[in-house]
């Protein structure tokens, strides 16, 4: 997926924009846009979306679809084929700035790890080597953080990341809750932007 995310006055989205603290030590964008294409679809998506305090994560605000071909038809066949989920689980890590003495400063996108993942695997071997110390938490959080924002399971994604099985992340979650890493994130079980059920 080729995707362009920027601030809502129409910047390129930078660590500098996320000025909005969540958690102990994160900082959001307040709102973005993005826009993107897959190669399996025949539109480009733009969402707009904005940070909701009550719901703890980032809320699709409005749509836009545009053909990429000019012979493309936007139909409702089409239209079901737009996975507006996945852009917005695509987009979060380019809206949330990390600023560690091992990672470094920057958007969790610019630090990311190999191919699609959000840490090096060195690290995520350390981590998992580690247990739940004060820094794995703060890893943890950062985790739980770009899912919820992003409406996904939070646990399902600690464990998958850290190679860690689910009953382990959410040992590690709630030692991170508890030690108010958390405050101010949340995931709430419903229904996920592309209209899917979550997983309890």
């Amino acid at each position: 997926m080729k995707i362009d995310v920027r601030t809502p006055d129409g910047q390129h989205m930078t660590w500098q924009h996320a000025t909005l603290p969540l958690g102990s030590a994160l900082r959001i964008a307040p709102a973005f846009t993005a826009t993107a294409t897959a190669e399996d679809i025949s539109v480009e998506t733009t969402i707009h979306t904005r940070f909701d305090t009550d719901a703890g994560r980032y809320m699709v605000t409005a749509t836009a679809h545009r053909p990429i071909e000019p012979a493309i038809e936007i139909t409702p066949a089409v239209l079901r084929q737009v996975r507006l989920g996945e852009l917005l689980s695509a987009a979060v890590p380019y809206c949330v700035a990390v600023d560690d003495n091992d990672l470094g400063t920057g958007t969790v996108r610019e630090l990311r790890g190999e191919g699609e993942r959000l840490l090096p695997a060195w690290m995520t071997e350390m981590i998992a080597q580690a247990g739940p110390t004060a820094n794995t938490l703060e890893i943890v959080q950062l985790l739980y953080g770009i899912a919820a924002l992003a409406a996904r399971p939070p646990i399902v994604a600690v464990a998958a990341e850290l190679g860690i099985s689910e009953r382990t992340a959410r040992h590690w979650i709630g030692k991170a809750r508890r030690a108010g890493l958390l405050d101010g994130i949340r995931y709430t079980v419903g229904r996920q932007p592309d209209g899917a059920h979550r997983p309890e």
